[in-house]
């Protein structure tokens, strides 16, 4: 469902709808065009001011630039507002600014589109009344290194993720989506933390119902303090009682890019390097930010793996409990044999072994995240594979087989890219393990049809939960169970109510031009 910095073909095309008109003499109509550009965007500033009889305006993203610019231009146009009161001339007015702005570029247009650009790349643009022209200054903010998310690492592709701060997390969406139609909404929630809140989304893209969705739950939130967007998570999600989330948590900026260009809508929380898309849905969750890096053919084998181990992870330990218990015709002889023979003397039934197993791998897991970085790993890796796992085979506590089942069970659950999923996924083990000693397969079967029967039940934000599978969108499962090649995707994910359902650039590539007749006979 995600898609990443793959989405790019998308800006170049927003790019193309910044209005081209030459700019006005007087500041009152640049600014109503500017405004009106980016309306909805609370994170860019107007700052106006009065330099001797000229008014003048700073436009600017305030994620962008660096403040000591800002201060440094603010400084200087009060500095020599007596100089310009003396010459009064508007050619003295931009030589003086030649003059003290030595920091300035050299770029300078009369073209509306082509300050906008500017705007959304990061620049300082100046604004004076009575001049069609603009002055373009750099902002020289440092390009600090944003650590990688420690949840969602990739080998190819970006390597920055969220930090706690809303302004820098803003920035990194910002640089990547140059366009006006990126839209962010400042909230504050909380009565005591007065946390900051943004709502960023692509207008013309996103669902303007599901937009106003979001407005409204957020609004409802009555609470002292917001301190991580689970806060937030847990008080506008659908079906609350749902152990499957409703909403796409993440800590890459990439995925948040790409989430916003499908018609989602991103909600950011300061003090938290975790970011909310909605609507989600399933599927999006065992898609990885690398499937958008990796060819199309590598990435759907990735993919089909993932699925694999989805169920493996979540019905292993229960298939071997059905299958010891209630279904030992279905093994060969020998390898019957040999599991009798492994139990012969354990003490306990083999649906306690797993759920004896599965707990005292939860207690070593959050043994392990309670330790110092240093040496928890180490210590958690002797203490559970060396001495407490050895030795209670070698006691006769619990079998060989169970031992290895539980084992590739929890390892073959980290191959889930979302953590939150993960975390979900891990503990419907035991549920499933307790229906299979008791019912055998049928008590396995059971639970997979009232697991489905649920999530093809649940919403979010009015989107079906298991779109585009059930309702069954064909168009939208290119990436679905497979990630089709960028040329066959001309479409964004159905189902989501976007008001844009063509992905700008892709059907170009479908249907490249063919070559003119005249061109042909030229080069024969």
């Amino acid at each position: 469902m995600n898609k990443s910095l793959s989405h790019n073909p998308g800006i170049g095309q927003a790019m193309t709808d910044i209005p081209s008109m030459p700019l006005s003499s007087s500041l009152d109509s640049n600014l109503a065009v500017l405004k009106e550009t980016f309306d909805d965007c609370d994170d860019i500033v107007f700052n106006e001011a009065q330099v001797a009889d000229k008014s003048v305006c700073l436009v600017y993203f305030a994620e962008l630039v660096s403040h000591q610019s800002i201060f440094d231009i603010e400084k200087r146009l009060s500095s020599f507002t007596e100089s310009y009161t003396q010459t009064g001339s508007q050619a003295s007015f931009t030589s003086l600014v030649y003059r003290y702005f030595p920091f300035r570029s050299g770029d300078e247009s009369k073209d509306l589109s082509f300050v906008i650009k500017n705007i959304l790349a990061g620049q300082i643009i100046l604004l004076v009344d009575e001049l069609d022209d603009v002055l373009i200054f750099q902002s020289h903010k440092s390009d600090e290194r944003v650590p990688e998310s420690d949840t969602e690492q990739t080998v190819r592709g970006p390597h920055k993720g969220f930090v706690e701060n809303i302004h820098t997390n803003l920035q990194l969406i910002r640089q990547k989506i140059q366009t006006p139609s990126l839209k962010v909404e400042y909230f504050t929630l909380g009565k005591q933390s007065n946390t900051k809140i943004s709502v960023v989304f692509m207008k013309g893209i996103a669902d303007e119902a599901i937009v106003e969705e979001v407005h409204s739950r957020l609004s409802r939130i009555d609470i002292d303090g917001v301190l991580d967007s689970h806060y937030i998570e847990s008080m506008i999600k659908d079906s609350p009682r749902s152990p499957f989330p409703t909403l796409f948590s993440t800590e890459r900026p990439d995925r948040v890019c790409g989430g916003l260009l499908d018609g989602k809508v991103a909600i950011l929380t300061d003090g938290t390097p975790t970011a909310l898309t909605a609507p989600a849905m399933f599927v999006e969750f065992l898609h990885s930010s690398e499937d958008y890096y990796d060819s199309s053919l590598i990435a759907s084998a990735i993919r089909w793996v993932r699925f694999l181990g989805l169920f493996v992870a979540l019905i292993l330990p229960a298939f071997f409990v059905g299958i010891t218990a209630f279904h030992q015709d279905l093994l060969q002889t020998p390898f019957l044999m040999r599991i009798a023979a492994s139990r012969e003397a354990l003490p306990y039934p083999v649906v306690v072994e797993g759920v004896f197993m599965l707990l005292t791998y939860e207690l070593l897991r959050e043994a392990g995240l309670r330790m110092p970085k240093k040496f928890g790993g180490a210590v958690v890796t002797i203490l559970g594979l060396v001495l407490i796992g050895q030795s209670a085979v070698q006691a006769g506590l619990i079998g060989p087989m169970m031992a290895i089942v539980v084992s590739v069970s929890a390892l073959t659950s980290f191959i889930l890219p979302n953590y939150e999923f993960h975390q979900v996924i891990r503990f419907c083990t035991i549920p499933f393990l307790l229906l299979a000693g008791l019912f055998g397969f049928m008590g396995i079967l059971v639970g997979l049809m009232f697991a489905l029967t649920h999530l093809v039940s649940i919403r979010s934000f009015g989107v079906p939960y298991f779109s585009p599978v059930s309702p069954a969108r064909k168009e939208g499962w290119k990436d679905v169970f497979i990630r089709a090649p960028w040329r066959a995707m001309d479409t964004r994910t159905p189902g989501l109510g976007i008001d844009n359902i063509d992905r700008s650039g892709a059907r170009n590539m479908a249907n490249p031009p063919k070559e003119d007749k005249v061109d042909q006979d030229d080069k024969e």
